[in-house]
């Protein structure tokens, strides 16, 4: 099943020249992955894409709001920001794509001050791997050359869990997830920029 859905998306992606619809891509099969694999772990998950067009608006409304209340913007330093439950990174890839970052700022933000939970290992990994390309996709030939860096912004774990008085144990079961839960704990965050799993606790579309 993991192979067919690798396979989607390199079937469905191949040809895209523009990166809002590889984005739409990937979060539309992760959905639909869910939805037929694990039913269950979906709906007890609140598991459901948020489309790009939505994304984007949110992305520039926090933009808006830190220019006008706050005299900031996503781009400063020590603005830290975090998607405390990032699916496949949709939220921090559009970001970085979104021209609001100054360019010299990226790497930066990128290794300092970008933050990401998630708990499903698939979600995990297709997170990392989407917004290391994203970044490193931005940047010039010679410093993709250079070195290939991880995103070390991103951790395995309940959000909820994590910032109760007692750590949770997915993170604290890999030396290096550890190590980013707490590096990410004594962060100075100020944006949160998400899409929660509301639809969890839901009995009917009404609630």
């Amino acid at each position: 099943t993991l192979e067919k859905f690798y396979a989607s998306v390199r079937d469905r992606a191949a040809g895209l020249d523009n990166a809002e619809a590889r984005q739409r891509v990937i979060i539309e099969l992760y959905d639909e992955f869910f939805k037929n694999a694990f039913p269950k772990m979906a709906e007890r998950l609140g598991i459901v894409y948020t489309p790009v067009e939505v994304v984007d608006f949110i992305v520039q409304s926090v933009q808006d709001i830190l220019r006008s209340e706050f005299d900031s913007a996503l781009g400063d330093k020590d603005v830290h920001i975090i998607d405390p439950f990032t699916g496949t990174g949709t939220f921090l890839v559009r970001l970085l794509q979104s021209g609001l970052i100054d360019r010299k700022d990226l790497p930066r933000k990128f290794k300092t001050e970008l933050h990401a939970n998630e708990i499903v290992l698939l979600a995990y990994y297709i997170a990392a791997i989407n917004i290391e390309e994203t970044f490193h996709g931005l940047m010039s030939t010679d410093e993709r050359q250079a070195s290939y860096e991880p995103f070390d912004g991103i951790v395995l774990t309940d959000t909820f869990q994590l910032y109760e008085a007692k750590q949770g144990q997915i993170e604290g079961t890999f030396p290096e997830n550890s190590k980013r839960a707490k590096r990410q704990q004594n962060s100075p965050i100020r944006v949160v920029i998400a899409n929660p799993p509301y639809s969890a606790v839901q009995e009917s579309v009404n609630d």
